[in-house]
């Protein structure tokens, strides 16, 4: 329906054959049409008003049923994808049960369907956000754990035991490796008898005793 505004300097004449010696009855007889004229014009605004609305108010009312439709398939893929407990979620589901009160209620109103609508939109965006915040922090977690397992696994299992004192893997054999920084000492032998281990460590004066075939270094502050 294409709706057009007249000009505000629009005026309409309308002809009614009176002559400057028109009589009283013939006055008043132009008025009577005239009025009748201006009656059937009123009547012929309504109609088209009241069309509009309808036109407007049944667009509103799909508009409505589409984000009713939308925010059914937003909980359903969120499931246990928001971080805020569900909180988002909740407040959805309160919102699509009220809009779908809404739509079927046939004394709701144009005014009625847009506001329902804006208040449904509004929280399906919340959990839209909710998922995609969890998503994200899901996947920096992912990231950091990927970082801390390569980090482990780059440093070959060493370990240390207390203070500044250092352990060689257990096992012995070639898996020994004396403390970087200076002194040197063999490999521990398979029949036993390991020699005592003095040197350095990062610059600073250490010495070492055995425990089994774990080498313990202990730095001289």
């Amino acid at each position: 329906m294409k709706t057009t505004k007249p000009a505000s300097s629009r005026k309409t004449r309308v002809k009614t054959a009176l002559t400057g010696d028109a009589s009283t009855g013939e006055l008043k007889k132009a008025t009577e049409n005239l009025s009748a004229q201006i009656t059937r014009m009123k009547t012929e605004v309504r109609t088209i008003k009241a069309k509009v609305l309808a036109v407007n108010t049944s667009k509103a009312h799909k508009q409505l049923s589409d984000a009713i439709g939308n925010a059914d398939k937003i909980l359903a893929d969120s499931n246990g994808k928001v971080p805020d407990g569900d909180h988002s979620r909740d407040e959805l589901t309160k919102t699509l049960d009220s809009a779908k009160k809404i739509l079927e209620d046939r004394k709701s109103v144009l005014k009625t369907f847009t506001d329902a609508k804006t208040t449904l939109d509004t929280k399906i965006q919340t959990v839209n956000n909710a998922v995609i915040a969890k998503a994200s922090q899901d996947a920096a977690d992912a990231a950091a754990a990927a970082q801390a397992q390569a980090a482990s696994a780059a440093t070959g299992g060493s370990s240390y035991s207390g203070g500044s004192g250092y352990r060689a893997p257990s096992g012995g054999g070639s898996g020994y490796r004396a403390p970087s920084g200076g002194g040197s000492a063999p490999a521990p032998s398979n029949g036993g008898g390991h020699p005592t281990w003095t040197g350095t460590t990062d610059n600073t004066p250490a010495t070492g005793h055995w425990n089994g075939n774990d080498l313990y270094v202990d730095t001289k502050f």
